[in-house]
């Protein structure tokens, strides 16, 4: 099993896997599969959900070979979906179909797909043989329900379209509390980003500063306060007001205990907008 996240933000697609698979011996593997096709005019990206991983990269070399098949002249994304969706009902006429372990469910596999055609990026998720449309962002695996729920936590919050700072926040944010409560769950956080102009990048550094501690430490804070405001026997008005200021004075200590990190992340910006020149 596993974790897997794909997010379509507002310049392409991100995609945020943890790497264990759990098997009689326990090894970090990649789950992310990049490929280009007919010369680099499209790029097909992959994230793998399964028990088994030997089933959805056997699944995924079959889309491979049938979008290298497109004659991309006259090609647009949806002929590309299709192409994939064909590949995957074949390969489960095949493969998974006639599986003496279908109906325990012990054959299982889920995947995120990303295409890239003509400068526009889509994202899908795969449900057995069909690909559907993902508009936002969609989970899949053991912590698929853990991660949802904190996805949506940060967009309740944000509700605007997501950009790449948003997509690696929460993504990494999301894939990493998996990681520590779902035992299926574990290794690294693994990143593939796929943007409409066709690049593609390996991680993003978000502002999460400095590190997962921070978040952490105010919601710690967070939830002291609301414990504190329960529990008021008093005047509610004075009590609440005392309790609040306390909450912001330590909100306001731990800006303070991060100001390395803003330095730090000041002068790293400051030296990727220096003049080539100066």
């Amino acid at each position: 099993m596993t974790i897997a996240a794909g997010f379509a933000f507002d310049d392409g697609i991100l995609f945020c896997v943890d790497t264990k698979v759990t098997t009689s011996i326990k090894t970090n593997e990649p789950k992310l599969v990049f490929y280009r096709h007919a010369d680099g005019k499209c790029a097909t990206a992959f994230a793998m959900s399964s028990d088994d991983l030997a089933f959805p990269r056997s699944a995924i070399e079959s889309c491979r070979e049938a979008v290298d098949k497109i004659n991309f002249d006259d090609a647009t994304i949806e002929s590309v979906r299709k192409a994939i969706q064909s590949a995957l009902a074949k390969f489960y006429r095949e493969h998974i179909f006639p599986h003496p372990d279908r109906n325990t469910g012990a054959i299982y596999l889920e995947l995120l797909v990303g295409i890239w055609l003509h400068g526009e990026t889509r994202l899908f998720v795969s449900h057995e043989t069909i690909l559907t449309p993902i508009d936002d962002y969609e989970c899949v695996g053991s912590g698929a329900f853990l991660a949802k729920y904190l996805v949506r936590q940060y967009r309740s919050a944000n509700p605007d379209p997501l950009a790449l700072e948003d997509a690696a926040l929460i993504g990494s944010f999301a894939v990493e509390r998996v990681m520590e409560h779902d035992e299926y769950s574990g290794g690294e956080a693994d990143m593939l980003i796929l943007k409409n102009n066709g690049d593609v990048e390996s991680g993003h550094e978000t502002a999460i500063y400095p590190g997962d501690d921070l978040v952490k430490a105010i919601q710690e804070s967070t939830w002291n306060l609301l414990r504190a405001l329960a529990h008021i026997k008093g005047d509610l008005e004075v009590e609440s007001g005392e309790l609040l200021e306390r909450y912001f004075e330590k909100v306001r200590n731990l800006n303070a205990q991060s100001k390395w990190w803003f330095e730090k992340w000041a002068e790293l910006n400051k030296s990727r907008t220096k003049p080539a020149n100066d």
